[in-house]
């Protein structure tokens, strides 16, 4: 039985090198450098305010993509009310052997139904989940502002707009208008309860959505979080008042304002 494929090499590298090209575009706009470390605590630019900013671009975010050991040992995500050990819970759903998973789906799909209800559950109370929303976004506030830029990461740097966004006023916007809820099947050999899905209030439709990847041998059993960049874009730039040009092609709103002069 065959195999679907990881993303290829190449393509993960341009993926990548995109990213590093937009935090380099960010970072010369507004006089900053870009953070040379692993980026695991979302600092991917500095500013001159000596400021950290989680720089994002591209159709979609991952937010994270984390596998048993890392939601293990994450004390952020530990304390994030019974989050961590859902999701593990989620991971668990599926058999270690990635053949195995091959030879018969449908047994994790339904181990996965309980524990997927579960994960929604636990998010909808209120202080987990804008705790979920800084962790996940901001590594619990390691970052200060969330940087975007809500197009291509590797357009041209003549075209592109960042917009900056400060940290709490990310989470209030995101508080007021996401809800969440579990998939549902669409197709003949579709289970329900398979996702948490975050609707967007002010679209009325999905804007995000956790979910375990089981798409390859070398990506399974882990948990991945995306959101559609241009989605959070509108909910933040409709939300956030006080939008100003603090830089040429860089706008801050709200509290990041003060932070950019």
């Amino acid at each position: 039985m065959g195999k679907k494929r990881a993303m290829p090499s190449v393509k993960a590298s341009r993926v990548k090198v995109s990213g590093h090209l937009n935090e380099k575009h960010f970072a010369s706009f507004i006089g900053g450098e870009v953070n040379k470390g692993s980026h695991i605590d979302k600092k991917d630019v500095i500013d001159k305010q000596h400021r950290s900013h989680s720089v994002k671009a591209g159709s979609y975010w991952q937010i994270f993509l984390y596998g048993r050991d890392r939601l293990q040992s994450n004390t952020i995500f530990q304390g994030l009310g019974d989050v961590a050990n859902i999701m593990i819970a989620c991971i668990d759903s599926y058999p270690v052997d990635y053949r195995n998973y091959l030879n018969d789906k449908m047994t994790s799909k339904l181990r996965l139904q309980p524990n997927m209800r579960r994960l929604l559950k636990e998010l909808q109370k209120p202080k987990i989940l804008a705790s979920f929303f800084d962790k996940a976004i901001f590594d619990g506030g390691n970052a200060d502002c969330l940087s975007l830029y809500p197009g291509p990461a590797n357009a041209d740097r003549r075209s592109k707009v960042f917009h900056v966004f400060h940290k709490d006023d990310v989470v209030n916007a995101l508080m007021t208008c996401v809800s969440l809820r579990n998939s549902k099947a669409r197709t003949s050999g579709q289970i329900d309860d398979q996702k948490v899905v975050f609707d967007s209030k002010f679209h009325e439709r999905s804007m995000g959505e956790i979910e375990d990847r089981h798409d390859s041998a070398g990506h399974y059993r882990e948990m991945k979080c995306r959101f559609k960049s241009r989605l959070v874009f509108d909910i933040l730039a409709s939300q956030i008042e006080g939008k100003k040009e603090s830089y040429p092609r860089v706008f801050a709103y709200g509290k990041a304002r003060r932070l950019l002069k």
